[in-house]
């Protein structure tokens, strides 16, 4: 990996880190939802792509589809969807 990659990683881990010590239940809560976003960004991603065949639209699973799908969850899947179809 780059150099960048590796402090942006460890910058990070400290974050998060720093964010678990400071607001503990504020941070679960954050979390709870990051997960939750996660599964039904990828529970969409992958209905979308076993409809590929008819629609057309075919999202890859790769690094940033899936940092897309996990962050911003269902809006940002029928995003991807949006920018894929046009």
């Amino acid at each position: 990996m780059e150099l960048w990659q590796n402090v942006a990683l460890a910058a990070g881990g400290l974050l998060l880190l720093l964010l678990a010590a400071i607001l503990p239940m504020g941070f679960l809560r954050f979390l709870g939802h990051l997960a939750l976003n996660c599964v039904l960004g990828v529970l969409v991603l992958t209905v979308i792509n076993l409809f590929a065949g008819w629609s057309g639209v075919l999202l890859p699973l790769n690094g940033m589809t899936l940092a897309v799908s996990g962050i911003l969850g269902i809006p940002g899947v029928a995003a991807l969807a949006i920018m894929a179809a046009i």
